[in-house]
């Protein structure tokens, strides 16, 4: 499998974010880590802040990561998610789990089904194939998918024999919600967070509002002001020179083959843009549309092969 989209986790904060008055230039100070989180190159930046304060939300910030891995990252083995795609069953989900799952299913149907995380065994076919299984391979795994075979209660998870979940198509704007509202509860009124996706809360002083580049950093931006914006490449992940995409369609079972090159989504929610966005490079324009009138004060650009760029919100 071939990597091509590079993701990255940055947070970056304003001094006047805090609210701290009276701290000198030489008190502020650009206080960072880097690592690995959500499988990614990982970066967090807090710029501006009086570096004691930066240093504690820094640790915070990461140890809230880590915590969020722990439930739904498929490197970690002994991830919740890797203990219920083992073991068919997961007994007393943690709220975090559950809340993912409401995402989920609302992100389901607003897809009509085309957002679905039960396309892992699929995903799993693919890759042990090069991108090319046999067919009797790809027809057991499609009998596999389907989010409405998933029984989630408040006291088990229960998946069908053989199926699994990956939740790489939402966990990431799941988690960069949770950061952001880690900061505004921790003060903070002006600050961009990215992890995998990205919230912007507030915007810089004199601003319409954070500038977010959807290709090049010499094309157009996106602002965004209290919104969070989540962009899929079908062309971003390929299991084989041959490109075959990694988004797959869990009603085909085929590998995204429309004329979507990238589809981004602008919605309050950054778990929301994410998985819709998702599902976007799976759909045709009519079924994209529906989904972003059904979803409610979104928007959406797509950049399509022979379109050019559309652009529609509600």
């Amino acid at each position: 499998m071939t990597i091509t989209r590079r993701r990255f986790i940055a947070i970056s904060a304003a001094t006047a974010a805090c609210g701290i008055s009276g701290i000198s230039t030489a008190a502020a100070s650009t206080q960072q880590w880097q690592g690995v989180a959500l499988g990614a190159h990982a970066q967090i930046r807090l710029g501006g802040l009086e570096a004691s304060r930066a240093q504690k939300l820094l640790i915070a910030v990461r140890n809230e990561i880590s915590r969020l891995e722990d439930l739904f990252s498929l490197h970690r083995p002994q991830s919740a998610l890797c203990r219920l795609n083992a073991d068919g069953f997961l007994a007393e989900p943690a709220p975090d789990l559950l809340a993912l799952a409401s995402q989920v299913s609302a992100a389901n149907s607003l897809s009509e089904g085309i957002f679905d995380p039960t396309v892992q065994p699929l995903w799993q076919t693919y890759a042990k194939a090069g991108g090319k299984p046999n067919e009797d391979a790809l027809a057991h795994a499609r009998k596999l998918a389907g989010w409405h075979k998933v029984a989630v209660d408040v006291d088990r998870i229960v998946l069908p024999v053989g199926a699994a979940l990956t939740f790489n198509g939402i966990a990431q704007g799941f988690v960069t919600d949770r950061i952001a509202d880690y900061l505004r509860r921790n003060g903070l009124s002006e600050a961009l967070v990215e992890v995998g996706e990205i919230s912007a809360i507030g915007a810089p002083l004199y601003t319409r509002g954070w500038p977010v580049h959807l290709g090049n950093t010499d094309g157009p931006a996106v602002r965004l002001r209290d919104r969070a914006i989540a962009t899929s490449a079908p062309s971003g992940t390929v299991f084989s020179a041959d490109g075959e995409s990694h988004l797959i369609d869990p009603v085909s079972g085929k590998p995204a083959t429309s004329d979507w090159q990238r589809t981004t989504v602008v919605h309050k929610s950054a778990a929301m843009a994410d998985a819709l966005s998702t599902a976007a490079a799976l759909m045709p324009l009519e079924a994209v549309e529906r989904m972003i009138k059904s979803s409610g004060n979104a928007a959406f650009i797509g950049q399509h092969a022979r379109l050019g760029e559309v652009r529609f919100e509600v």
